[in-house]
């Protein structure tokens, strides 16, 4: 298998997990409640937090289908479980330097222990105003390297990220690009258009070559909190970066239509289309507790 097709059927996989299921089962950019923010409740009544909070928790028809591992409100691990089987999970664990999220190392386990498959490690490092400026990835297949990736970041006058550029090496010669544009309304993230293709040796775009564009548009959102916003944002710039159906976690409010559009097989045919909505309970306080089948629950830790 070429290295291009081994990463689609790796997103196309990661793709299926994150969006088989509708709002009443399971999805990352909505879900949780348990009775109702208990961190260890399986239902019933449970004392509701009224103040700062920590997302802990998302469970899908009691599964639960991510976990943050937490100290107070620094973030140590997630872990997200995989459509493959009930034990098999994609770990992400976060180093701090100075108070910072420096690197992101996202690695599968089975049965809780590490897996010899796909693995991602990123280095981070940001500007003298706190926003990150550089990252590099790492790519390994079990032990053996796949490919690195170094990754530049644009904001505008606002501070808002516009653009994230990837360029990828196999070795020390680079081979292929990915651009990020992202359309922000207000502290929402409503489009972002990836710009795929190939580079010369020196990371210039090859332009003459097909670049495939693919089209995520986030159409409306609630007036709600977003309880990845709880999290550290940098945890899930990386995240997104494994896969950008990731990217509305960064939004402040909560995602309730988007609409992707994917580069089309055939030259001159539409590409694939999948939409998407969802549908929220909130509690006092303007957070999500659940969809509003109440089969996927959000549950917080009190700060």
């Amino acid at each position: 298998m070429t290295k291009n097709n081994f990463l689609t059927g790796v997103a196309t996989l990661l793709l299926g997990f994150l969006l088989s299921c509708d709002n009443t089962t399971a999805d990352p950019i909505n879900n949780t409640l348990n009775g109702p923010n208990n961190p260890g409740s399986s239902g019933g009544s449970a004392p509701t937090i009224t103040g700062p909070r920590i997302l802990h928790k998302i469970v899908i028809n009691n599964v639960t289908n991510q976990e943050f591992v937490t100290t107070g409100n620094v973030l140590e691990k997630a872990i997200f479980k995989e459509a493959s089987g009930p034990t098999s999970f994609f770990v992400g664990t976060a180093t701090y330097t100075s108070g910072k999220i420096t690197r992101v190392k996202f690695a599968q386990e089975v049965n809780g222990a590490p897996a010899n498959t796909l693995s991602y490690d990123f280095n981070i490092t940001y500007d003298s105003g706190g926003k990150i400026n550089y990252t590099t990835g790492a790519t390994m297949i079990g032990s053996i390297p796949n490919f690195n990736s170094e990754y530049t970041y644009t904001y505008d006058s606002a501070g808002k990220m516009t653009k994230i550029v990837e360029k990828k090496k196999s070795g020390s010669t680079y081979t292929q690009f990915t651009n990020y544009n992202f359309t922000n309304t207000g502290d929402n993230i409503t489009k972002m258009v990836t710009e795929a293709g190939i580079t010369n040796a020196a990371g210039v775009p090859d332009l003459s070559a097909t670049v495939l564009t693919t089209t995520y548009t986030y159409s409306a959102y609630d007036n709600k909190i977003n309880p990845y916003n709880t999290l550290p944002r940098t945890f899930f710039v990386m995240w997104s970066l494994v896969h950008p159906i990731n990217f509305p976690a960064l939004s402040a409010n909560n995602l309730k239509s988007f609409n992707i559009v994917f580069p089309s097989p055939v030259p001159g045919t539409a590409g694939p289309v999948i939409p998407g909505d969802y549908t929220y309970l909130y509690d006092s306080m303007n957070y999500p507790t659940s969809d509003q089948t109440q089969a996927q629950k959000y549950i917080y830790k009190a700060l």
